[in-house]
């Protein structure tokens, strides 16, 4: 378990040494979190007290105990990753059929 476990954690390292991958992540990770820094940015510029309620329980919910936050983050973006090489393969196999 734990050889399984440290081979995952340097796929990952593997995979995030690409500029759009890490690029990808924190577009993901700014995405999934925005309701914690928008409500609080809101509650700073408006004083709506509601965005302080909604912004305080997101970040408690993503930083509480059995919620994978950083885990879903990192599938996400391999999913958007995988996603754009099957599209960019996809494209590039057809401007070489057409030759």
């Amino acid at each position: 378990m734990k050889d399984k476990l440290i081979g995952y954690l340097k796929w990952i390292k593997n995979e995030c040494k690409d500029w759009k991958t890490f690029l990808i992540f924190f577009i993901v990770v700014a995405v999934v979190y925005s309701p914690t820094w928008g409500g609080y940015l809101l509650y700073l510029i408006f004083k709506w007290k509601w965005c302080l309620a909604v912004a305080t329980s997101t970040m408690i919910f993503w930083v509480g105990p059995f919620t994978p936050f950083i885990p879903l983050c990192i599938a996400i973006t391999f999913g958007i990753k995988g996603i754009m090489e099957k599209w960019k393969n996809k494209n590039s196999g057809d401007s070489i059929k057409e030759r």
